[in-house]
């Protein structure tokens, strides 16, 4: 037996496992109710496309058609139009999904096999990822073609597979358009600050050699290290500057190249989909402004302190020596972080109208209460900084932190709307990049995961919302 079959074994007896649980949630759920939320506006333009009716289009959906189309490649001809079969897609999404993760994970890390698939089986079972899977939304299959195609980027093979699947990740959800230009942005930084490190760099070398030297566009392997800081950001701008880049291009082979080249087309293609239709959304568009709103970044801090809980715990001592060490700091985080929610907390209407969302209760029994606690929040806020980067420092260098930081500013913090759906790809991209976590703590956060899917719907279940225009009851989700 090779070394890979056990591994194999033990992805699909997992992937068995999960498919036939989730399998019984996924009835229960269809049983519970017809529409959910958002359902209102999927279901009926899934099966108009499935039933072959391209013309029509529901003004209030925001998102490009990358949902419908999958569903008309698979329903309509070989199943049935049914509102079961539309969210089952999802679910079949959400089993890709796991295979995706474990497939990144073991590139990545190539660590022991069986963390390799519990840790891709947590990542399936994110609690408000996990219960999109089960309902007709577009999140569970826009994070399918995401990983398909961040898992084709990390080997840059498949030029044409990479470009189909950035497509549709962009026609599943507009935003992935940002994690593509992320992607993209670490490569060249991170080719960009390599190609700097060379003979002849008297940035980064005692050794100046003249440019007609036949060694002085040799790598400098003794100045390649494996995480890059902003100083080394800046030394390989001034040192391709001063040689009008010629290091950077003689260092890049055609699947640099390629893998470049697809995204700037994904990213041009966009830029003019965006000046054609005069709006990043569709449809309603009124409803979906874009907006600076900075809090967003620190209600991801929340995020990240629930779903992320086994490793805030785990870094709880270290982050607090981390602050204490850092007082200056934290001075001008506590400013900055007192500013931005002073003058930039924006409460949207729906957040305020729409009880059928957990965020609702939050800010209604927290934020909205009383007049100190976007002020009092603050503490957290600081402490859920440093615990982050405390997380991240020993498995990240800048060609990742630079790009992310732009990235989810302009996923997030765009947004008007406190949505949790918003902040699942950011999450779920840091929680590849945290340290290798131990055994144990796989499980706890496998255990933690389950125990939050088994609240969420057991309130899904149990909760009725009453609205007056609709006939059904409403329920209560993430």
């Amino acid at each position: 037996m090779g070394t890979a079959t056990p591994y194999y074994l033990m992805l699909g007896f997992t992937l068995a496992a999960y498919f036939i649980a989730s399998k019984f949630v996924f009835d229960k759920v269809h049983h519970t109710t017809r529409t959910v939320i958002d359902e209102l506006f999927h279901i009926p333009q899934g099966l108009s496309y499935c039933r072959r009716n391209f013309v029509h289009w529901d003004p209030k959906i925001t998102t490009l058609p990358g949902l419908y189309l999958v569903s008309a490649v698979f329903l309509g001809t070989y199943f049935p139009c049914t509102t079961y079969n539309l969210r089952f897609i999802n679910l079949l999404a959400s089993c890709v999904n796991l295979l995706l993760f474990a497939s990144i994970l073991k590139f990545v890390y190539t660590s022991k096999q069986s963390k390799i698939v519990i840790q891709a089986l947590n990542l399936t079972l994110l609690p408000p990822l996990y219960f999109f899977s089960h309902v007709y939304y577009t999140d569970t299959l826009s994070l399918t073609f995401l990983l398909a195609f961040s898992r084709l980027c990390l080997t840059n093979r498949h030029g044409f597979l990479m470009l189909v699947f950035g497509v549709f990740s962009v026609l599943m959800r507009q935003t992935n358009i940002v994690w593509i230009a992320m992607v993209f942005g670490h490569k060249f930084l991170d080719l960009f600050i390599r190609s700097s490190r060379v003979f002849g760099n008297q940035y980064v070398t005692n050794i100046r050699l003249s440019k007609k030297s036949l060694i002085a566009n040799d790598v400098d392997t003794s100045k390649l290290k494996r995480y890059y800081d902003i100083m080394d950001v800046y030394y390989a701008i001034k040192y391709h500057v001063s040689t009008c880049f010629k290091s950077f291009f003689r260092y890049l082979n055609t699947q640099d190249i390629l893998t470049l080249s697809i995204h700037s087309v994904l990213l041009l293609f966009f830029v003019a989909f965006v000046y054609y239709n005069g709006s990043i959304v569709l449809g309603d568009k009124k409803a979906h402004e874009a907006s600076v709103h900075v809090p967003q970044l620190l209600y991801f801090l929340i995020f990240y302190a629930i779903f992320g809980m086994p490793f805030v715990i785990l870094k709880l001592k270290s982050t607090l020596i981390l602050i204490f060490s850092n007082k200056f700091k934290v001075i001008l985080l506590v400013l900055l972080m007192l500013a931005i929610v002073h003058y930039n907390t924006i409460i949207h209407p729906y957040l305020l109208a729409d009880n059928r969302h957990f965020t609702f209760y939050i800010w209604n029994r927290w934020y909205g209460k009383y007049e100190y606690a976007k002020y009092a929040t603050i503490p957290l806020y600081i402490f859920l900084t440093f615990n982050l980067y405390d997380n991240l420092k020993d498995q990240n260098c800048v060609s990742f932190l630079l790009p992310y930081t732009v990235a989810i500013f302009l996923a997030v913090a765009l947004q008007r709307m406190i949505e949790v759906r918003y902040f699942l790809i950011p999450f779920i991209i840091l929680r590849l990049r945290f340290s290798r976590p131990s055994s144990l703590m796989i499980l706890i956060e496998f255990c933690w995961y389950l125990l939050l899917n088994v609240l969420a719907f057991q309130v899904f279940f149990t909760r009725e919302v009453i609205w007056k225009d609709f006939d059904e009851v409403q329920r209560i989700i993430w």
